[in-house]
């Protein structure tokens, strides 16, 4: 029942079918691609280093195996411009569309909404709509509840581009290391309150990439996929989000996935040197659109996502076994 009812906005949902792919495909050889949709923002980014604090950045990403520079927006310290706000992203062909779901995207701890910008961008190249809300430290439930206050706000607005056109039932809250923490918070309270906030409100699910520690498990009532690394020593696979995260999430379906080669900074990388980049975007698209070939990987007997070699050790709990 519990499966049933988190599952709601998947079902409800317009339903998007990926190219079938081939036996022993991996989930970043089928989806870890751009997305077919124009993207449409208006943020504006620079290398990192163009700032005394994002060389900083940029020195530590790369001597933890990043492969390239780091994008920055000029959000203090990095610049000049406010430490707290919200960027959006969405296809620029919304209006064909009809509607898109939305990610609220919440960064780590201390990082620039910038560094999130090529992720954003692919995830809209999927048909998604993106917000990225900051201030900084990003890791309490204000953060991605700021991120979907704006998307509220577009989608009622008259004059914005989004007017009607975010479909708040297929919402999905992801995060970053803190930000990972912040989107199980907020998801520990929302899907209760959320018909008081809008009428059409649903959350989805969530996407947990190597959170923080300040979120418990049991709280959680919507299907969430906990990406961790296996050479993140800042959060690691054996710690937190093992003890009291995907452990005790025992109200939703779950699945964990310890990536090899994955470092904690792995997620702002450029997307194709990530490798959950590609499980993340299937988790997106199953959750959000239905896609049977995403789905595949994580519901069934023979969920894919168990042989992938990508992965050290994934793990599934009861509730996502009993999914079909």
């Amino acid at each position: 029942m519990v499966a049933a009812i988190a599952l709601a906005g998947v079902v409800g949902g317009p339903v998007a079918t990926a190219q079938e792919s081939p036996p022993g495909a991996t989930a970043q050889s089928v989806f870890a691609t751009a997305g077919p949709h124009p993207v449409a923002t208006a943020v504006r980014t620079n290398p990192c280093q163009e700032s005394v604090f994002g060389m900083i950045q940029h020195v530590v990403v790369h001597a933890f195996g990043n492969r390239e520079d780091l994008t920055c927006t000029q959000a203090f310290p990095n610049g000049l411009e406010s430490p707290i706000g919200v960027n959006t992203y969405y296809p620029a062909d919304i209006a064909e569309l009809g509607s898109a779901p939305l990610i609220v995207l919440t960064p780590g701890i201390h990082s620039n909404p910038g560094m999130y910008d090529r992720l954003a961008r692919q995830w809209v190249g999927h048909g998604f709509v993106v917000t990225v809300p900051y201030d900084y430290f990003n890791s309490l439930a204000y953060v991605p509840a700021a991120g979907l206050a704006v998307a509220i706000g577009a989608n009622r607005d008259p004059n914005s581009p989004l007017h009607n056109r975010i479909d708040l039932g297929r919402t999905i809250f992801a995060g970053h290391s803190a930000g990972g923490q912040a989107a199980q918070q907020i998801t520990s309270v929302l899907p209760r309150v959320a018909g008081a906030i809008d009428p059409a409100l649903t959350v989805a699910g969530v996407l947990a990439i190597e959170p923080g520690p300040l979120a418990l498990g049991p709280l959680l009532t919507v299907p969430t996929l906990f990406l961790t690394g296996y050479n993140d020593w800042v959060v690691p696979d054996f710690a937190w989000v093992r003890w009291w995260q995907y452990n005790l999430t025992s109200n939703a379906p779950a699945w964990i996935a310890n990536a090899r080669g994955v470092s904690h900074f792995s997620p702002v990388d450029a997307p194709e040197h990530w490798l959950s980049n590609g499980t993340a975007t299937a988790w997106l698209l199953y959750l959000a659109f239905g896609d049977e070939t995403a789905k595949d990987f994580f519901v069934g007997p023979d969920w894919r996502l168990r042989s992938d070699p990508t992965y050290f050790t994934v793990e599934r709990n009861a509730l996502a076994d009993r999914l079909h």
